[in-house]
């Protein structure tokens, strides 16, 4: 009788009001995601080595990395609604499978910021049918109780994954050329394929059928989709400045110390991986302070922090390398925490039957902001004296999170239990 109350016990045992049957169906879910990305970040961690090859300047180095949310922004007007009628599954599935045939093209034939661009593009359109349906299936499975946990689990193994591509290519790098290093880390998501289909073979959406499958942009009139939406856009902006420039600002610091180029750019990917390394726990924690103090409240107060850093950073070229290494992993934690919390808030604002066309916006104008803010700081880089431009361009970036706190202010007191279009 012990026996059987102990097995009845640690079946009931819960984390976030989760059973763990559900937790490792989660925790599949997002390990799926996470090796599909694992070439995420290999352009990024070579972007000095191929700026170099192809002559390319900053800007369009940055044009490069955005054509990745580019075509994932463009895409999901056309896919994420399709769930609304075909389901999340199918989708998911097939869009694994284009975005690792892109990701292996890449550095096999890529050889201009043309070709670049338009594999990323396609890398990025299989991603939105990953990411977007998939956020979605968790919070159907997760709409009972523990959603912004769930969510944010999801969302940190995105974020992991940038990591450890960014940590990995950069250590491949030590024995192989970028291409080989980054064919390899393409190669190796193929994985995901197989886990899609094994783990979502017997799962059926819930509003699978019941909408025309056509993007309806009257869900912009949901005046709590818009302030959530606006907040995401502001998010990725100074998300991925981070991501592409983070890495290049470390590779300076580095060579102002004397290091050479090469081996600079592998230092810069392998301690800017690591450092961001933060920024994997990052989601799961703020979708989880959100549970408990609020989608808005939460959000604006990671901004805060996360502008303070980036900030800072861009001043600190100068300054003992231990403090450069610090200030990274703090902003890498904070560019990251507040992500599944828009997410999850556009999931309980949006009506039922639309919600696949509201994160089809949410997605469009939340990556746009991710695609024009690379390419944004790139050009302050070009255009900035010497000595200034890192500082000016991480300070601009750390206005984004001004912008942020002011958009979600009317939010702030607003329940996450009755948030509703309604009550504002």
């Amino acid at each position: 009788m012990r026996g059987e109350e102990a097995g009845t016990s640690l079946l009931d045992h819960r984390i976030a009001g989760i059973d763990l049957r559900s937790l490792g169906w989660l925790l599949m879910m997002s390990t799926t995601l996470f090796v599909l990305l694992f070439p995420f970040s290999s352009y990024v961690a070579a972007l000095p080595i191929i700026q170099d090859e192809w002559g390319l300047n900053n800007t369009q180095a940055g044009a490069i990395f955005s054509a990745y949310l580019a075509g994932f922004a463009v895409s999901a007007l056309v896919v994420v609604p399709l769930t609304d009628r075909l389901g999340s599954t199918r989708i998911f599935v097939f869009s694994t499978t284009v975005s690792t045939v892109a990701n292996v093209l890449f550095p096999l034939i890529a050889n201009d910021a043309i070709t670049a661009s338009i594999l990323r593009a396609i890398a990025g359109l299989g991603l939105v049918g990953v990411y977007n349906p998939g956020m979605r299936i968790v919070a159907e499975r997760f709409a009972d109780r523990g959603r912004g946990f769930a969510v944010g689990t999801f969302v940190t193994f995105f974020y992991a994954s940038n990591s450890v591509s960014l940590t990995l290519t950069g250590l491949l790098m030590n024995w192989f050329e970028w291409r080989d290093a980054y064919l390899i880390m393409g190669a190796a998501s193929g994985a995901s394929i197989l886990l899609a289909f094994l783990l979502l073979r017997s799962h059926r959406s819930q509003s699978a059928g019941s909408s025309s499958g056509r993007l309806d942009l009257s869900v912009l009139r949901n005046k709590a989709a818009r302030i959530y939406i606006t907040g995401y856009s502001l998010h990725a902006a100074e998300l991925y400045i981070v991501r592409v420039w983070l890495p290049a600002l470390l590779a300076a610091a580095l060579i102002a110390r004397g290091e050479d180029e090469v081996t600079a750019v592998v230092g810069a990917a392998t301690i800017g991986g690591l450092a961001m390394a933060s920024g994997a726990i990052g989601p799961v924690m703020g979708g989880a302070m959100s549970d408990r103090w609020g989608r808005a409240g939460s959000a604006s107060a990671i901004f805060a922090l996360s502008g303070v850093c980036s900030v800072a950073i861009g001043w600190m070229i100068g300054l003992p390398w231990i403090l450069i290494v610090g200030a990274s992993i703090v902003l890498g934690w904070a560019i990251s925490a507040d992500s599944a919390i828009y997410s999850t808030a556009v999931t309980e604002v949006a009506e039922p039957a639309r919600l696949g066309s509201t994160m089809a916006v949410h997605s469009f104008v939340g990556f746009m902001g991710g695609v024009i803010g690379p390419i944004l700081a790139g050009a302050i880089l070009d255009v900035s004296p010497e000595s200034l431009k890192w500082g000016l361009t991480f300070s601009a970036t750390g206005l984004l999170a001004v912008a942020a706190i002011i958009a979600l202010r009317r939010m702030w007191r607003v329940s996450r239990v009755s948030l509703h279009p309604a009550d504002l």
